[in-house]
């Protein structure tokens, strides 16, 4: 075998690994100088085909898709398909106010388990151009579309102005919903359905004022906007007058 002094084999292991990183430095490969000149060769040469054997094990790791060690895994990023956030909102390029209705009210009523809206019972224009309400409604559920000129929102099953009141509308029964547009501008409506025959209805206030609500095919509505809906959340009483004679409904707040 052939010796080689120590410069020799220092100078044959840089241009062996000039580009390779070196876990151990190799100053302090030539540092120990053991006292017999072949086991230093040896050494050395056991050294260098050691840190080659780690060298190319290591390119083969980084090559399959290791990290070297000691280093912690990058943090994961979110996938582009799926951005974070709420998802967004239903749109609708409907032409009438009903299609754009049924539009909007889709997720709201897959969220409810309903197939689609009940029939429409009552449409009307609030504020010309800024507001418009449309109420569908059947014997066990209602649906209020609210329309804006920049928002809209749709209710199922809601009647945030009064507490402990069903949502159903039982045929033969005086019902009531009340609810409030809780947007610019404000509103309010009064809903439900009526007893057969039913002739009048009334809506009650506190002080004594007494509204008549609008008829339509069974159902009644009263409807407001500006500072005549806030007293909505007062209401006291529905009454019906029919034939047979008068039904009162009292109506609860929270």
């Amino acid at each position: 075998m052939t010796e080689y002094d120590d410069a020799r084999l220092a100078e044959l292991v840089r241009r062996a690994h000039r580009d390779t990183h070196l876990a151990v430095p190799l100053s302090r490969i030539t540092a120990a100088r053991p006292r017999p000149r072949v086991g230093l060769s040896l050494a050395v040469v056991a050294v260098t085909a050691a840190l080659v054997c780690f060298a190319l094990l290591g390119t083969a790791w980084l090559l399959l898709g290791g990290r070297p060690l000691g280093l912690d895994p990058e943090p994961a990023v979110p996938s582009a398909s799926a951005p974070p956030g709420k998802p967004p909102r239903p749109s609708s390029s409907a032409t009438t106010t009903q299609g754009r209705c049924a539009d909007l009210a889709r997720p709201e009523l897959v969220a409810a388990g309903m197939a689609g809206l009940p029939p429409l019972r009552f449409e009307r224009g609030l504020v010309p151009g800024r507001l418009r309400l449309l109420v569908y409604a059947d014997d066990d559920r209602n649906v209020a579309c609210w329309l804006g000129d920049e928002q809209h929102a749709v209710d199922v099953d809601q009647s945030n102005l009064t507490t402990d009141m069903d949502p159903a509308h039982p045929p033969g029964r005086l019902s009531n919903v009340s609810a409030a547009w809780g947007q610019d501008p404000p509103a309010a409506y009064a809903f439900g359905r009526v007893p057969d025959g039913t002739t009048r209805v009334e809506v009650h206030f506190p002080g004594g004022v007494v509204r008549e609500a609008e008829l339509g095919d069974g159902w009644y509505l009263l409807a407001d906007t500006g500072e005549a809906s806030h007293a909505y959340s007062e209401i006291t009483k529905i009454v019906a007058v029919t034939p047979a004679g008068r039904q009162e409904l009292p109506v609860r707040h929270g």
